[in-house]
């Protein structure tokens, strides 16, 4: 024996549909952002530069003066940021190597310098938690 379909129930059915749809596409566009990096240098808790990273772009070296003759020699290549070169006398930035993903940094205390690759929008698109 057939149960008709009733119309409330037709407009719950189609309800669920759209939810669905309208659910894989915010994910897939949630997505699609999320592979969007930057390289934010800051010095001082001020922003200096800000430069979009991906596979196989071109490298771009930045010299950024920390004032008093001290600076650090950043390179930005193929996706991943390093300090190449400081003159800070614990050389700890030089040694960190290479960062990549986001959240990761990069910290220079002695020229107050902070290198940290984000996600799109500037936030950090990774999630890095420690409880305690």
């Amino acid at each position: 024996m057939r149960i008709p379909l009733k119309i409330g129930d037709a407009f719950v059915y189609g309800f669920a549909v759209v939810l669905v749809i309208i659910s894989f596409a915010g994910m897939y566009l949630m997505g699609a952002k999320s592979d969007r990096r930057h390289v934010v240098i800051e010095m001082d808790k001020r922003e200096i530069y800000s430069i979009e990273i991906h596979e196989g772009m071109e490298p771009v070296e930045l010299r950024v003066d920390a004032g008093d003759g001290r600076y650090n020699e950043v390179v930005v290549m193929n996706g991943e940021v390093r300090i190449e070169e400081a003159n800070c006398p614990d050389q700890l930035c030089v040694k960190s190597g290479a960062i990549r993903s986001s959240g990761q940094t990069i910290v220079c205390l002695p020229h107050k310098l902070v290198v940290r690759i984000t996600g799109a929008g500037g936030e950090p698109s990774d999630v890095d938690d420690i409880a305690h």
